[in-house]
């Protein structure tokens, strides 16, 4: 097939532009479109100023100009609709953020589910538009600085998402998208507004308090309130701990008066083997969490490993899935039942009229449903193994096994205090 020389290329060119194509997108089309139709009708035998004229006259009545007409009116229409669907999914998930934020502040249903869609037609409808916008108007040079604000944008928003609701890995995206835009869309951004600017020093030194500013919301994330809390949980858990130990110093004691040994064996036996199962249960988490053997766990410190916050362990651990529910011998039902049993064989050993008022008293509640930080009911395993850091749940554990030796010590004052069993029959 002929090809039309460099020289005629250019006669065409200049022709398209005289006829008022000014968008350099629809002139290259049109050049495109022009030189092939030529050479088709010059390689069947036509000359350059018969095939020039027939291709022109394709355009219709109104040349060139109309094609330009028509493409600039499709292209409003276009950005016209993408317009209002960008102001619609940003009005809409603004609302909803703004909503689910109030919701949760209240505690009031319905506060994740806002949330949850808020972000995501955040992330999905909102900043993916804005992007194709600002590429598609913005000169070359600037694509990276809109794709890695995008990318931190999103991270961002899909990392706070996390936070609030408590999924795993919720850290990772935060930190993710605040170092792409810390480090990634800032420096991007005003090394061009510098090279532009009049007054450099002052663009400068905005660029240098910007960057300090999201490494200060860096520090805040890993210190701050989540500290003191932290911290607070930890020292809960020692005292605890101590106090566990002096009930079960006390106890040691009244088990060496004189009482009736048969009746409280089965108390002692059940109650060392239920503080037991629950110290196994924290040397499991703790090995989970610090990679350490089931053995080596018990003097591993687990307050030291990066995975104390982790919301995962306990979960797994004690919960499973949803496909594969865990059943066995650290199951969350497990331990209901273990309760549920500790608490008739604690009860057994009251007097008849004492044990409706002792049932509401005793600790080891598992029954009934309770309100999540959400607001949201559920039941005691979801409560206590959920959503919950491994550290909180070591400590609801040490929690737990202080209201067996309290009830344990609670039995123990009861018999002694009745004179059947302070003087039993020989």
């Amino acid at each position: 097939m002929v090809e039309l020389t460099e020289q005629q290329i250019e006669l065409i060119s200049a022709y398209i532009k005289q006829n008022g194509v000014a968008q350099d997108e629809l002139h290259d089309d049109l050049l495109d479109h022009v030189c092939t139709s030529m050479e088709n009708r010059i390689s069947q035998g036509e000359s350059f100023e018969e095939a020039f004229h027939y291709t022109l006259n394709l355009f219709g009545p109104g040349g060139l100009k109309q094609v330009q007409n028509e493409t600039f009116e499709l292209l409003t229409e276009m950005n016209a609709i993408m317009k209002k669907l960008t102001f619609g999914f940003g009005l809409t998930s603004t609302f909803l953020l703004l909503a689910g934020t109030i919701f949760k502040i209240q505690h009031w249903p319905g506060a994740n589910i806002m949330v949850l869609l808020g972000t995501g037609l955040l992330v999905l409808g909102y900043l993916p538009m804005i992007l194709a916008h600002k590429l598609k108007e913005s000169p070359k040079g600037e694509a990276l600085l809109h794709i890695t604000g995008f990318v931190g944008l999103t991270m961002t928003s899909v990392g706070v998402l996390f936070k609030i609701l408590h999924w795993p890995g919720a850290a990772v995206m935060l930190l993710g998208g605040m170092a792409v835009l810390a480090f990634g869309y800032v420096p991007i951004y005003f090394i061009k507004r510098y090279k532009t600017s009049v007054n450099k020093p002052i663009t400068l030194s905005s660029s240098m308090v910007s960057v300090a500013c999201l490494i200060l919301i860096f520090a805040l994330m890993k210190s701050g309130n989540g500290i003191y809390y932290e911290n607070g949980v930890m020292l809960n858990n020692e005292n605890l701990s101590t106090e566990k130990e002096q009930v079960e110093a006390i106890n040691s004691k009244l088990y060496d008066l004189k009482m009736d040994n048969n009746d409280v064996s089965s108390l002692k036996s059940e109650s060392d083997q239920l503080v037991k199962h629950l110290d196994e249960l924290k040397m499991e988490l703790t090995a989970w969490a610090t990679e350490a053997a089931p053995l080596e766990a018990k003097v591993a410190d687990l307050y030291r490993s990066d995975k104390k916050h982790d919301l995962a362990i306990s979960r797994n651990l004690i919960l499973g899935t949803d496909d594969a529910p865990n059943t066995g011998r650290f199951s969350a039902s497990e331990l209901v039942g273990m309760f549920g049993e500790y608490r008739s064989m604690v009860l057994a050993h009251y007097p008849t009229e004492l044990q409706s008022v002792m049932s509401d008293n005793l600790g080891l509640r598992t029954d009934g449903e309770f309100r999540s930080a959400q607001g949201e009911m559920e039941d005691w395993s979801q409560h206590q193994f959920g959503n919950v850091p491994l550290f909180t749940v070591i400590t609801n554990i040490t929690q737990w096994q202080l209201e067996i030796r309290q009830m344990e010590n609670q039995v123990l004052l009861s018999k002694i205090s009745r004179p059947e069993a302070s003087n039993p029959p020989s």
